[in-house]
């Protein structure tokens, strides 16, 4: 942000620039007139300025500088003898939450002008008449909408948790908190020696606290409950357990700092999970619980750290028979999607408090905490996690229903010496839920690209944990006979899997590869009946990806390119003879 003598280079440009053309998303001019009449009005105009920088990054609203006037002797006015201490506090007044700016004046040869140095807020701030507003470049924007709710971080302009917050002091931290931080730092953190620091020098160690003041962050890690609820009231953590599809019977709302927080969390898990005896594996009882604590403290870490504070929402930890549920508030951000989340490069929302997490010894500092989330599960023999996404909220489910014959021939691979990583429990775990899988559907599984699920394939094979199924690039792939038991009979979800999108794929794959197929052929691929493939392929048609060629038993099929006639759309010869009859 401008201090004062950059910007009394900004206003030496006035001779020969306006006012507006100097503008930018952190700084604003506007005149002053200091009637009565108007004064109330350019009072609430200002409150309006004010809420639109606090909602964004900040800003400097500099008054007594008119528009659109080409020389500096007309364009600075000044304010005459307005009180900068009455206009502060018109401006905390006249905001919710109150915004606590800071004026200074610079004495020009052409009058007293104030700037009005405006901290990035704790959105969404709106004047005290309701109004919202939000810089967008130039321009103060209303805030409506959940596009303009979600501009300030999406862009990744702002941490919200590093704000300052201007009415927070040292003792508005807890003890108790402190003394559960240094617990955690002394028994996880690589660096143990902060445990020893007095609780300024620790904050500041951690980045919670500087000269400016205290952080967000600090608020949310150290702060007491009132202190918590005054300066983030959305922050809340609330844990339920549902019988039923309608009614629960266990509801907890969690309104404590971070740490406390997960203490709870776990305290309520303990209370309602359930542990499942399965027979020997070898010499050995295994007993597996719903879900670990590890599983869960990094889902729930996941949670807060990367929830969006911008919104009025909490986090929601749903337990039922067969899943648990971990619903965050705030879009996915950085390109990160529910189908990219095990390859993508970990995004941070709130850098502070997630680098604070790391040093402490809470958080994965390499990012592999999804990686990890799956692989436990997986191990356990539970079904894989899922994510769901929309624009304001992330969901995780997390699958509680034990697959017991697959989390004791996990345990007897190991003991054998014979480690599978997280890749090799995704493909082996989806082949218990469908009997054969191809590159095309594995890919999917994977989050790879097909090259790279077939190599996991090919390893897998080679490996002696799966038996190929055909050539080339069609080939599918079974569990080894050995393997074979693992396999669920019921058919249940059994085309989850290999679903109409990854059979379009190989399709067209291999259509490409060998440039003829016939029905029957496709019927192999695919395992399609013949009315299914007739189907498809209609479909691809409509979509000038294939053609049919030849008659009767000579019918087949070509990739489109091959021909130079475009495919009608509204025609009777869509299904022809020839084709119904192919095989």
């Amino acid at each position: 942000m401008l201090i004062p003598d950059q910007l009394r280079k900004r206003l030496d440009r006035l001779d020969g620039e306006p006012a507006d053309s100097l503008e930018s998303e952190t700084l604003e001019f506007k005149s002053w007139n200091p009637t009565g009449s108007a004064r109330k009005a350019q009072v609430r105009e200002i409150r309006e300025t004010v809420v639109a920088f606090a909602n964004a990054r900040g800003g400097l609203l500099v008054l007594g500088v008119a528009d659109w006037k080409r020389t500096r002797a007309e364009a600075i006015q000044g304010v005459g003898s307005l009180d900068a201490n009455g206009l502060r506090r018109d401006i905390y007044d006249g905001t919710e939450p109150h915004i606590l700016t800071e004026i200074f004046e610079l004495q020009e040869p052409e009058g007293r002008v104030l700037v009005i140095r405006v901290p990035p807020g704790m959105p969404p701030h709106t004047t005290s008449d309701g109004v919202a507003r939000i810089r967008v470049g130039k321009e103060s924007k209303p805030l409506t909408g959940s596009n303009l709710a979600n501009l300030v971080v999406s862009r990744g302009r702002r941490d919200l948790t590093a704000e300052i917050l201007p009415d927070v002091c040292p003792s508005d931290l807890d003890p108790d908190q402190f003394r559960r931080l240094r617990s955690l730092i002394r028994a996880d953190a690589e660096r143990s020696d902060l445990a020893d620091l007095d609780d300024r020098n620790l904050t500041e160690a951690l980045g919670l606290m500087s000269e400016r003041g205290t952080t967000l962050a600090a608020v949310l890690l150290l702060g007491s409950r009132p202190t918590l609820s005054r300066c983030v009231p959305r922050h809340e953590l609330v844990f339920s357990r549902s019988r039923g599809r309608t009614g629960y019977d266990v509801r907890r709302d969690l309104r404590t700092p971070l740490l406390e927080t997960l203490e709870g969390v776990r305290r309520l898990l303990d209370a309602n999970l359930r542990v499942m005896p399965i027979g020997p594996a070898g010499f050995h009882q295994l007993e597996i619980p719903d879900i670990t604590w590890w599983i869960a403290r990094e889902a729930v870490l996941n949670a807060l750290v990367h929830r969006d504070y911008f919104l009025h929402q909490s986090i929601h930890l749903r337990l039922s028979d067969d899943r648990i549920e971990i619903t965050s508030p705030g879009g996915f951000i950085g390109g990160v999607t529910a189908q990219n989340i095990l390859r993508h490069p970990p995004v941070r929302r709130n850098p502070l408090l997630a680098d604070v997490l790391q040093t402490i010894g809470l958080v994965n500092r390499l990012g592999l905490g999804v990686d990890r989330i799956f692989e436990e599960s997986l191990s356990l023999g539970k079904d894989l996690p899922r994510y769901e996404a929309d624009e304001s909220h992330v969901k995780l489910v997390l699958p509680t229903r034990t697959h017991a014959d697959f989390a004791r021939f996990v345990q007897d691979m190991r003991s054998e010496g014979r480690e599978l990583g997280v890749d090799d429990l995704i493909v082996l775990r989806g082949l218990v839920r469908r009997p054969v899988l191809d590159r095309w559907s594995a890919a999917r599984l994977l989050q790879l690209s097909e090259e790279q699920a077939a190599v996991t394939l090919v390893s897998l094979r080679e490996r002696g944990f799966l038996v190929p199924q055909g050539r080339g690039r069609g080939t599918k792939y079974g569990l080894a006979r050995r393997y074979s038991a693992l396999v669920e009979q019921s058919g249940v979800d059994a085309d989850i899997w290999l679903d109409e999108e990854s059979v379009r794929l190989r399709l067209l794959a291999v259509l490409a590869e060998r440039g003829r197929m016939t029905n029957a052929e496709i019927r192999r691929l695919s395992g399609y009946s013949r009315t299914q493939v007739l189907k498809l392929m209609r479909s691809l048609r409509r979509e000038r990806l294939v053609e049919v060629r030849g008659r009767g038993r000579g019918a087949h099929y070509v990739p489109a390119s091959r021909l130079g006639r475009p495919i009608p759309h509204n025609s009777d010869s869509r299904i022809p003879r020839s084709e119904r009859n192919s095989r």
